[in-house]
């Protein structure tokens, strides 16, 4: 066949040139079209003068930073009447959705990412040649907030980061939610408990909407109802009853309650199983020393204790609240701190764990190596254990196991309290790992993980 007659084929069969650059032009025009419409749907703003954006849905979480008016933020989630969002440092946070404007409905394929690797990269972007800023282990659960190819954008330590999809499965609920939707309530043997903020609202309807009818005080106690999404449906008297958001309150059986015994005699043990899920748990994280105690100091004088325990207690922060752990700092700075004040604040938020984060030395250097995890009472020894198990599995450094410690803030805590030796600041081989960021996220990680086991046992 000639070319002649094959070109003149093609031209019946194919579009003339003006018109397949107007198709080209059309379909770029779309897709632009339908990544912005995708952009503005899951965009709010800022109503407020100045808005606080929070490390979790509540006023009781810290403020993680302030935004002004106008300025607009990517919507992730919703939870409370309490929006989920990003911001342009990659950082994510909560805002309450009173202070916003936003007519766009959220997002409902959510997705969570469960890692199937034993030991998995987490990156900066999604490139396998990109930095590394963590390091995750099986069963680990992740928010996934985008995909592209083969990666998946996550929530981790507080923002965002990079997955590769061959070492997680994706499911559209987190596991802690299948387990609890799975649980039947007995509602003639359970009350609500409020928490500890100093007063609670009781709504007349499960809305934030609702009008308020009554103020309960911390740890006060009302007869349950029945669940209304979020929200506990309550009596409040022989003639009312009301709503109370179940991130401000827990409930508890008939039988813990006439049979447990006055403040003081409860032991870190029965604290402990109050709780069922990490993402119910309070945790007080104590970064040991601060201000002009400087702790323990590397052999050069060029690294202290305090700084890197301080650095460490933030990672932790950050990976828990992930997981939507209320978490209370000792210090979240370089201030001192008495011993009696760190364990007033495992008391007066009543924590279900107080964890002391410190790094070691000893007299003579190069002497010792390693992680220790101490416990006081026998009651914390499951915990300890627990957690020296998955510190031991971290590496690179060695393990020292679980060992006994007469520690001021082990001693005198209510709570249950542990305390853990990371390193030793005059050791040659120790000190080349503890001050980076990547051991230090490998011990949060370790950590996280370990309490995620013992709160769900």
């Amino acid at each position: 066949m000639s070319s002649q007659i094959i070109s003149e084929k093609l031209k019946r069969i194919l579009p003339n040139k003006s018109i397949f650059i107007g198709l080209f032009l059309l379909m770029i025009t779309l897709t632009f079209g339908a990544i912005v419409a995708l952009a503005n749907e899951n965009m709010v703003v800022v109503e407020a003068d100045i808005l606080n954006v929070r490390y979790g849905p509540g006023l009781s979480h810290d403020v993680l930073t302030q935004i002004e008016e106008d300025e607009r933020l990517f919507l992730l989630g919703e939870e409370n009447k309490w929006y989920k969002v990003r911001l342009s440092d990659d950082q994510v946070g909560w805002v309450a959705s009173w202070l916003v404007d936003s007519n766009e409905t959220l997002q409902e394929n959510q997705q969570f990412a469960v890692v199937t690797g034993e030991a998995v990269n987490i990156r900066q972007f999604a490139t396998s040649d990109s930095d590394i800023i963590g390091m995750v282990y099986k069963n680990t659960e992740l928010q996934v907030l985008y995909q592209d190819g083969a990666w998946y954008q996550v929530l981790y330590m507080g923002q965002v980061a990079w997955i590769h999809g061959d070492y997680i499965e994706t499911r559209a609920t987190p596991s802690s939610t299948e387990e609890a939707s799975n649980q039947e309530i007995p509602t003639d043997s359970t009350v609500v408990v409020i928490g500890n903020a100093p007063s609670t609202n009781i709504r007349s309807q499960a809305s934030m909407d609702g009008e308020v009818i009554h103020t309960a005080a911390p740890a006060e106690r009302f007869e349950y109802i029945e669940s209304v999404g979020n929200w506990f449906h309550i009596k409040i008297d022989n003639n009312r009853t009301g709503y109370v958001a179940d991130s401000v309150a827990t409930l508890e059986t008939r039988e813990e309650e006439t049979s447990a015994p006055a403040d003081d005699d409860l032991t870190g043990s029965q604290y402990a199983r109050s709780v069922s899920n990490i993402s119910e748990a309070t945790i007080v994280i104590d970064a040991g020393h601060g201000g002009y105690d400087s702790g323990a100091i590397s052999r050069d004088e060029s690294i202290l204790e305090k700084d890197i325990a301080l650095s460490t207690a933030l990672l932790l922060r950050d990976r828990l609240q992930d997981a939507g752990t209320n978490v209370v700092l000792s210090r979240s700075n370089d201030s001192f701190v008495s011993l009696d004040s760190r364990v007033q604040t495992a008391h007066n938020n009543q924590a279900d764990l107080f964890i002391s984060l410190h790094y070691d030395a000893i007299e003579v250097a190069n002497s010792m190596s390693g992680t220790t995890t101490y416990y006081y009472t026998d009651a914390n020894l499951d915990l300890a254990n627990t957690v020296n198990r998955y510190l031991a599995n971290m590496g690179p450094l060695n393990n020292n196991g679980v060992r006994h410690g007469n520690y001021y803030v082990l001693r005198t805590n209510r709570q249950p309290a542990i305390l853990l030796e990371l390193g030793y600041m005059n050791s040659s081989t120790d000190i080349q790992h503890i001050h980076t960021k990547a051991y230090q996220s490998a011990v949060v990680e370790s950590v996280y993980q370990a309490l995620r086991e013992y709160f769900g046992q």
